[in-house]
């Protein structure tokens, strides 16, 4: 062989190698996806399915129509774990019942067993029941009292009525179909194509009842006018399996052992449960919260939050759009947050614009009333002055108690309203999103408000305690919806709703009315305002103790008051325990206060000032006694005796009430404050008249001091009113935002 010959044919090296390995794993690949293909999709099964939501329905998003619904799911699941493809197809009932007999659909979910279709059909094993009711025009007094399936038979037999029955429906009973399979004399039935169909012959009283499904025929009545027409009988049809019913001729009792298999796998892990959830809740919570009492209880809401943004527009002098706004923000705002969140197709207040409507005529009504009553004052005072005596006094605590009402509607309803809207929108995890959206609708509103306001002191974030209520109520509410029995019932929807309402506004409602702070705050414990206000009542009698001891008692038992000295040692201690005092409350100003803290700490401060007050005038009253400088008659000492003897009682008794701090010893001291008033009046006529007959220069000295004293019996008297409620002392706005922002700035 010539060398250009062996050239032609050139060795076999490493090119050619990977060349045809390439090739090899090439075709490797292809035929595993080929065979992965075929294995992941045995064969495509043909079903039908008719409008019975929410089991079997249509559901848009955007523009994609999908087929869903509880069976439709279960049937989907099914079919994807056993590695088929389905098919569906709408049909109508007769149309499924036929398809499985001839073998042209290959299952039909949602079904009842019976005897007739046991010759063309194979049953799975049941993956939940149903329970159907009977349906009756409100002028059939006849079912009124039945009380079991049987009565309903007899009065069947004995009262002559019209029933519509669908054909091919199974009505679970075998009794009960038997019964209807050769009906008695006095009962005519009336052919019907589905549950709107039955509905409207009750209507037209073309027929007098029906058995249905609750779950879809309560859902068809809250969707009509039709629902106070039409009766529910409260007659227990016991519980009806539900299987998936196989064509004899299409599938294989092989393939039903294994379909059966994979739902009990579904059932066991709690898949189907979760279904329930997803479809079946919606419904019952849609129509509980679409109940007239329900859309009541949202109105008066939305009435506690325009309330409070009007009147916080009103202190903070806002304008009109600007009340608009701190009003529908917390009315509305939560629900158009909640709605965002989820992704509904529409925001509710655009649905429904009669919530926007009514916000905005509460502010417009509440801006004509407070013009009008502005016009008055700037008209007649007195009259205003009168109202607001009349309001501060009989109605305030009336008015405080009715808001204090509506909000605690407000977190009921709008905490049980958003845990339905995001169970109706499927929202997964269900124990993080039913709470999250409760505590949302109820409290995101009223943030935002606060927000727009740029206030720094947030009643909703530190000592409120509305969200965390919102928080707790929305949990246990979803909690006990998610762990309800699969074959709950509409009536029981609207109980325990009720019974979670009533909770959640008994609770809040408490919480406002005794004033309790939020315990889940943060901050060390001792600077809680709170506690700082308890030690200032606390310290507070040691104040009055020291003003108690500028006075002591002589060898005869007469009041005497310290020497000079003594008062200016007493002076300065007394000085010391208020600088301390005054640390303590501006300590206390200087936190983000509630309105009750606002109000205690007011009250705290007003006593202080009026101790304050007290021991100023005492030690000017004392500092330089008239005896000591001059000689006085017989009847100015006697009178400025009778003026330390009243001021060392008043003193005591004052030291001894605000010690024990017993509201029986208030009353006491105030009965003594004011016979020592009126004692005062009498004393110094007296002395008077003996001051100009005698013309006493040293009497008309002690005369002249009298102011002193009778300023002390006065300012007690001001404590006592001030100590047992008798004078109100303003707290400002609800955050008291402004004042506490002058006090940092100051």
């Amino acid at each position: 062989m010539t060398k250009s010959t062996y050239n032609s044919h050139p060795a076999r090296g490493p090119q050619w190698l990977f060349r045809h390995l390439a090739l090899a794993i090439l075709v490797l690949v292809l035929l595993s996806t080929v065979r992965l293909q075929s294995q992941t999709i045995s064969r495509e099964l043909k079903s039908g399915w008719f409008p019975r939501a929410p089991y079997q329905m249509e559901e848009q998003r955007g523009d994609i129509v999908t087929v869903t619904g509880l069976d439709i799911q279960v049937a989907r699941e099914v079919f994807q774990q056993a590695n088929y493809r389905v098919d569906y197809r709408p049909m109508s009932w007769k149309d499924m019942m036929d398809g499985l007999r001839d073998g042209t659909i290959d299952f039909v979910a949602g079904s009842y067993y019976e005897k007739g279709r046991e010759d063309f059909v194979h049953l799975s094993v049941p993956y939940r029941t149903e329970r159907n009711a009977i349906y009756y025009h409100r002028n059939i007094d006849a079912l009124d009292t039945i009380s079991s399936e049987q009565a309903f038979r007899e009065v069947l037999k004995e009262v002559p009525l019209q029933m519509a029955i669908n054909e091919d429906y199974a009505y679970g009973s075998e009794t009960l179909i038997t019964f209807l399979e050769d009906p008695p004399p006095n009962l005519t039935l009336v052919p019907s194509s589905g549950y709107s169909e039955n509905l409207d012959l009750v209507i037209q009283r073309e027929a007098d009842l029906y058995i249905s499904n609750p779950i879809i025929m309560d859902r068809i009545l809250a969707q009509t006018d039709y629902a106070n027409e039409v009766k529910k009988s409260r007659v227990d049809m016991g519980d009806i399996p539900v299987h998936i019913m196989y064509s004899k001729k299409t599938v294989t009792p092989e393939e039903v052992d294994r379909f059966d298999r994979i739902l009990l796998e579904m059932r066991d892990s709690g898949y189907i449960r979760s279904l329930h959830i997803n479809y079946i809740l919606p419904v019952y919570l849609s129509i509980t919260t679409s109940q007239f009492w329900f859309i009541l209880l949202n109105y008066l809401g939305i009435i506690a939050f325009c309330i409070s943004g009007v009147m916080l527009a009103r202190k903070e002098r806002y304008n009109l759009f600007g009340a608009l706004i701190l009003a529908t923000l917390p009315a509305i705002g939560g629900g158009v947050l909640r709605d965002l969140v989820l992704g509904a197709e529409q925001v509710f207040v655009l649905d429904n614009p009669g919530y926007m409507l009514f916000a905005i005529a509460i502010v417009l009504i509440s801006f004509m009333a407070f013009r009008l009553y502005d016009y008055l004052q700037a008209r007649s005072g007195n009259v205003t002055q009168k109202i607001d005596l009349y309001t501060d006094k009989k109605l305030g605590g009336m008015f405080g108690q009715i808001y204090k009402l509506l909000d605690a509607w407000a977190v009921a309803a709008f905490t049980i309203i958003g845990v339905s809207m995001a169970i109706e929108m499927q929202s997964t995890p269900l124990w993080l999103w039913g709470p999250a959206m409760g505590v949302m609708t109820a409290s995101g509103g009223v943030l935002l408000r606060d927000i727009v306001r740029a206030d720094f002191n947030i009643a909703i974030l530190k000592h409120d305690s509305f969200a965390e209520i919102s928080i707790l109520g929305g949990i246990l509410y979803t909690a006990t919806l998610a762990y309800m029995p699969l074959n709950i019932s509409l009536e029981l929807i609207f109980y325990l709703t009720i019974i979670f309402i009533i909770v959640l506004f008994g609770f809040r409602f408490f919480i406002l009315w005794k004033g309790y702070e939020n315990p889940l705050q943060f901050g060390a414990i001792h600077t809680s305002p709170k506690r700082r206000l308890q030690a200032f009542t606390e310290y507070e009698p040691r104040l009055w103790e020291l003003l108690a001891r500028f006075y002591q008692e002589d060898e005869n038992g007469n009041a005497r008051p310290l020497s000079q000295a003594g008062v200016e040692h007493q002076h300065n201690q007394f000085l010391y325990t208020y600088a301390k005092l005054k640390d303590g409350l501006d300590e206390v100003a200087s936190e983000p206060l509630s309105d009750q803290n606002m109000k205690t700490y007011r009250n705290c401060s007003t006593r202080l000032n009026i101790a304050a007050s007290v021991e100023e005038t005492l030690f000017s009253f004392l500092q330089l006694p008239l005896g000591l400088t001059i000689t006085l008659s017989e009847q100015a000492a006697e009178f400025q005796q009778r003026l330390h003897e009243s001021l060392k009682i008043n003193l005591e008794t004052a030291s001894w009430t605000i010690s024990s701090g017993d509201e029986l010893d208030y009353q006491l001291f105030e009965g003594i404050v004011s016979q020592h008033q009126e004692r005062y009046n009498q004393l110094r006529d007296k002395y008077s008249d003996m001051n100009r007959e005698e013309e006493d220069t040293t009497l008309n000295a002690v005369l002249q001091t009298t102011h002193k004293a009778e300023r002390i019996i006065y300012l007690l008297g001001e404590y006592v009113k001030v100590r047992t409620g008798k004078k109100e002392m303003r707290t400002g706005g609800s955050s008291n935002r402004k004042a506490q922002q002058a006090h940092l700035l100051s």
